[in-house]
């Protein structure tokens, strides 16, 4: 790739370095043999996998693979094939998840693909010619005109009042307007004024260019080779992963453990086989990764009634975990749309909406609005140069209509916008003579101006005066606005030249717009800030504006503003160091924004970025969670994992709600089912070691109803459990751990109370009431079933849960699997298949006595631990 700055280049060195023609262009031979040697101009797809591949690829999850070999024990070796069945009914639903969300990196390489104009004018051979886009070439000579996309990257070398659209790449919201002149080397994105971007449009003027990039090698080429990198896996996911391996070495252990106890206490070796295997699979809450697929989809559900669509389920929870959100400013904190904000009169200063028509001053300047404008209005909106459709909405919301006065005032001349002049006039017939309409940049209008209109007409404008104006001016624009001044003057012959119009002008007033920030921002932002997430603003607008949008909405907060032209000297780890004094990145060229994201992260932060440009598609991949809006490119909704549809900066912060309260249930629902799930272990264990010479604690069949009775509904009910009311009021949990520290030995030590609680049943089963072995297995078969359910509640109003709310399906389906259990106890259909008999009356005595001192030691002992941390 040929990285040399063009920008900085004079038109002379870059038709010497590029070995073309700017009055005959390439030759057709020339631009055929480059086309044979570099390629056409186009992305390319990049090599992915097929579908077998991505199929396989679903399948690499350490748990899954734990999944298959437990469907595999329970069908093969233990003939439960039901239990198999809905274990590789698990699998199969993840992988079908998973293999259709691979196609979204490559959808969004598509989108991109899509951006390429599919002709494009060039002059070759000293002709114009209409040519395919892929078929440019470097040193083909571009010719655009408004309404133009522009093919691929080149260097300007004519070009008349030319404007190009470059907010989907630089977050620039108004056009910029270009020249052939070069520009310093260091230069950000937005700021190379004689260079066009390949996807880019021209609203405005004519020119002509030489591509200097094509495909891959433009600007937008470059963003595809980021889209085409794999997105970093979700804190969730993470999460999960660790759980999985060590479940695994849990489940293999126990069972390795389990077999060799009982087998040196004189069990057969076959029946002490198919025990350890049960207790591994037992071991391993094979009920998880749907309920983490069904509670995550129950958050998708929610979201999507909130105008959020989620494209990849984690986001839900990975947005709750979210400690920074790096927001774009067009079109997320800003409308992307250009209003007046406030008019500046001789004597006043107001806002559009108080302008009154039937004011002489007020009718002048919504006059002058009017007429000195080539926007129009229409039912879908305004059409035309940004600028000037913010006068024509002024002109509306004062209750003027533009066409009426235009009518009245038809144009016959016009002197437009000149980048050099930097004002545009046109005149008006009125009466027997003409009316000149002018507006320009305060300090070339003001310039021009003899006299101001005040509220009594026309008054000498003195140099006191004129400061006065100008100051005024320079403090709008000073808080990142467009200003422009607005003039006319009567005459009775029409001028013949821009130079004769432009002089002894009457100065109406001063005008200030902006691109109008969301009225939603401000709130949004501050409930962050309570919630503890850092919201950081990133954009491609200048500084001055930048800093003033920052302001408004609360973001700045007393930080530091970084340009662009600071950022792209530093490393990430340069910026890692000092990212936390920073909330605003002004001037950012589009892959700095991944630079930004990566330095957080490599603080420990979970980052959300948020955008809907196609510059910001880069940073949406790489960040923890990419967000991006409804009304954006497609690019940027194919890189992210959720989409805003009402574009909506507060529907962030409800998606942040939504994540913690989903977290918060998986973390409780992980934790009922390996807390249940180390009782049996633990039971087994002792119950071998212990009573081994009695018979076995419990059967193989016991051991897998225990998982599906317990880690069914109880599970399902506690993973969409309703959120608290207080789950923003506190800063986000940045453990996101599961199965480490003090939460393990806390689920070691459930799991314990409730293995005493059903051996507790056995001495009294056995020793007490003198049973058979049969009934005092039932008994504490029973008693573990019961006890576990008991814990659902236990769990839930401990560390992990929700506090005393109800949650009604919790209660039903605790209600529903203690009614399975009587049947399994009582039903010779179930004494048959599990081997349990009736339990006598007496015996619930010590089962029911078990079970209610277990959830009061679980909760009494938590609450102890609780206040002995505090």
């Amino acid at each position: 790739m040929d990285s040399r700055p063009w920008h900085a280049l004079g038109i002379t060195e870059v038709v010497a370095a590029l070995d073309t023609d700017i009055q005959l262009g390439l030759s057709s031979m020339e631009a055929a043999d480059r086309l044979r040697r570099h390629g056409p101009n186009e992305i390319a797809a990049h090599d992915t996998r097929g579908p077998w591949n991505r199929l396989g690829a679903q399948f690499r999850d350490v748990l899954i693979w734990i999944l298959l070999i437990a469907a595999g024990i329970s069908g093969a070796v233990l003939g439960e094939w039901i239990d198999a069945g809905v274990i590789l009914a698990i699998v199969v639903l993840n992988a079908t998840l998973g293999f259709v969300q691979e196609s979204r990196a490559e959808r969004a390489l598509a989108r991109l693909r899509e951006l390429a104009a599919p002709d494009a004018v060039v002059l070759r051979d000293g002709e114009f010619r209409t040519v395919p886009s892929p078929d440019l070439v470097v040193g083909d000579l571009l010719v655009v005109e408004p309404g133009s996309l522009v093919a691929a990257d080149a260097r300007l070398v004519d070009a008349v009042h030319l404007e190009v659209e470059e907010a989907s790449l630089t977050g620039e919201s108004l056009p910029e307007i270009k020249s052939v002149e070069p520009v310093d080397e260091s230069a950000a994105l937005g700021d190379r004024e004689c260079l066009m971007f390949a996807g880019t449009h021209v609203s405005a003027g004519r020119g002509r260019a030489i591509v200097v990039a094509v495909g891959v090698e433009t600007e937008v080429g470059r963003i595809a080779g980021v889209l085409a990198q794999d997105e970093p896996p979700t804190p969730l996911q993470l999460e999960l992963d660790s759980v999985g391996r060590r479940l695994g070495l849990l489940a293999l252990s126990t069972a390795s453990l389990v077999f060799l106890v009982g087998w040196l206490r004189g069990n057969p070796a076959e029946s002490m086989f198919l025990t350890a295997v049960a207790l591994a699979v037992a071991a391993i809450p094979e009920g998880l990764p749907a309920i983490v697929t069904i509670t995550l989809a129950g958050g998708v559900q929610r979201m999507a009634e909130r105008q959020a669509i989620v494209r990849r389920l984690p986001a839900v929870e990975a947005l709750g975990a979210a400690t920074v959100i790096c927001s774009d400013k067009t079109g997320t904190i800003t409308r992307n749309e250009i209003r007046v904000q406030e008019v500046l009169l001789a004597e006043r200063r107001i806002g559009p909406a108080d302008l009154d028509p039937a004011d002489g001053r007020d009718h002048r300047l919504l006059l002058i609005a009017a007429l000195c404008n080539d926007a129009r209005g229409t039912a879908d909106g305004w059409i035309g140069d940004p600028t000037e459709s913010a006068l024509g909405m002024a002109v509306e919301l004062a209750g003027s209509d533009s066409e009426s006065i235009r009518a009245e005032s038809p144009r016959i001349d016009e002197f437009a916008f000149d980048s050099g002049r930097k004002r545009m006039t046109t005149v008006h017939s009125v009466g027997a003579g003409f009316l000149l309409a002018v507006k320009g940049a305060p300090e070339e209008v003001v310039d021009r101006c003899g006299s101001i209109e005040a509220s009594e007409g026309p008054t000498p404008l003195s140099d006191d005066r004129r400061r006065f104006v100008l100051d005024a001016a320079a403090g709008l624009a000073e808080r990142g606005w467009r200003t422009l001044a607005l003039a006319y003057r009567g005459t009775n012959v029409a001028p013949d030249s821009a130079d004769e119009a432009e002089q002894d002008l009457v100065l109406v007033g001063i005008v200030g717009m902006s691109d109008e920030t969301r009225p939603e921002a401000a709130p949004a932002v501050a409930e962050a800030a309570t919630a503890g997430i850092t919201v950081v603003m990133v954009t491609g607008d200048h500084e001055i504006t930048a800093r003033s949008v920052a302001e408004t909405v609360g973001i700045l907060d007393g930080m530091d503003v970084m340009p662009g032209s600071v950022l792209r000297t530093m490393t990430v780890e340069d910026l890692a160091e000092d990212v936390e004094r920073y909330r605003v990145y002004s001037r950012i060229d589009p892959l700095d924004k991944v630079k930004i994201v990566e330095a957080w992260r490599s603080r420990g932060h979970i980052v959300a970025m948020t955008g809907d440009g196609v510059n910001d598609a880069p940073a949406l991949r790489s960040a923890d969670i990419g967000v991006a809006m409804g009304s954006g490119t497609d690019v940027s909704r194919e890189a992210s994992a959720m989409v805003l549809a009402d574009d909506n900066f507060a529907t962030i912060v409800a998606a942040v709600r939504e994540g913690r309260s989903i977290f918060k249930n998986l973390r409780t629902v992980v934790s009922f089912l390996l807390g249940s799930n180390a009782s049996e272990v633990l039971l087994m264990f002792v119950g071998f070691l212990v009573f081994g010479a009695l018979g076995e604690p419990l059967l193989a069949t016991q051991l897998l109803w225990i998982n599906l009775v317990t880690d069914g509904l109880p599970a399902l009910a506690l993973g969409v459990d309703p959120p608290d009311t207080d789950v923003m009021s506190v800063g986000p949990d940045t453990s996101r751990h599961m199965l480490r520290g003090s939460r393990l030995v806390r689920l070691g030590r459930h799991g314990a109370v409730m293995a005493l609680a059903a051996l507790a049943a056995l001495m009294v089963g056995h020793y007490g009431l003198g049973y058979e072995w049969e009934a005092v297995r039932t008994m504490v078969f029973t008693t573990l079933v019961l006890v576990q359910l008991g814990y659902s509640f236990a769990i839930r109003r401990s560390g992990d849960g929700h506090g005393p709310g109800r949650n009604r399906l919790l209660l039903w389906s605790v209600v529903v699997s203690l009614a399975l259990q009587l049947a399994v106890v009582y039903l010779p259909i179930g004494q048959t298949l599990f081997d349990t008999v009736s339990i006598p009356l007496l015996g619930w005595i010590p089962v029911l006595g078990a079970v209610a001192a277990a959830t009061m030691l679980i909760l009494a002992g938590d609450r102890w631990i609780g206040r002995r941390g505090r």
